[in-house]
């Protein structure tokens, strides 16, 4: 084994812990959208995480809804949390908004 392995293991896995933090504080509505994209900007590791993740963990979402609507403002699958631009935040907020607004 080469010896910076478990170094890389062990940040790794903290990665994808911040990463299931935030997924599961989105899902169990303790944060918003805003605070989720504050909390990537502020924590590097936070910031790795898929965007597609913490979009379909939004109540009210879902994989189908968080998908297309990306598509549709132009983001990619495989964009982090931390590289989604201001605007394109904005928007898919309000997006996500307004769709929950009308299944309520």
């Amino acid at each position: 084994m080469h010896p910076e392995w478990p170094r890389a293991f062990a940040l790794a896995a903290e990665i994808r812990a911040a990463g299931e933090a935030i997924v599961a504080a989105v899902r169990s509505g303790d944060i918003d959208l805003d605070a989720a994209h504050q909390r990537a900007d502020d924590d590097p590791h936070a910031g790795k995480v898929f965007a597609v993740k913490v979009y379909e963990a939004l109540p009210g979402i879902g994989k189908v809804k968080a998908r297309r609507t990306m598509a549709d403002i132009g983001l990619a699958d495989a964009v982090t949390l931390a590289q989604v631009p201001a605007n394109k935040r904005l928007e898919i907020t309000g997006r996500f908004d307004d769709i929950v607004r009308a299944g309520a």
